[in-house]
């Protein structure tokens, strides 16, 4: 991928944390894989037979216990705490690839788009729980693009 740039990534990856989490030290695990892998994993996972462009895992299924921890570390010493370990972001570059094509934009354009997609999905926002969680979800997501975009 002639677009992939690691210390990019970590820098954008730093900004969203920044953005929904403050000065909390976060990581998430990040795999990039390809569509025949992706199918397995959404199988498994999900129950779905057929791959997927983005899924998350993240390590709490709630965002209650995930506030609690960022409000808890509001009233700490930051660098004291270890980092709030979000869960894992798994990626079809081949779904990737595709979808880039036929929205009309760039594969890193797209990547980025998954990745804060996969991000607001490790922090509770689903889209699949309704109307309003969707639009909510999709209003993050814009934010976050955006502050991406302005860099």
């Amino acid at each position: 991928m002639p677009w992939w740039n690691e210390e990019e990534v970590l820098q954008n990856c730093k900004i969203l944390f920044r953005k929904e989490l403050g000065q909390s030290s976060c990581e998430l695990s990040l795999l990039l894989i390809g569509d025949s892998d992706m199918k397995e994993i959404n199988l498994l996972r999900r129950g779905k037979d057929k791959t997927t462009d983005v899924l998350s895992f993240p390590l709490e299924f709630d965002s209650s216990p995930l506030g609690a921890v960022l409000q808890k570390r509001k009233d700490e010493n930051h660098s004291s705490l270890p980092p709030i370990a979000l869960g894992e972001i798994v990626m079809s570059i081949d779904t990737l690839k595709k979808q880039a094509l036929e929205i009309g934009h760039e594969e890193k354009d797209e990547f980025y788009r998954l990745l804060v997609h996969g991000f607001l999905h490790l922090l509770g926002y689903d889209h699949e729980r309704g109307e309003e969680e969707e639009r909510i979800m999709k209003e993050k997501e814009d934010e976050c693009l955006e502050i991406l975009q302005d860099l």
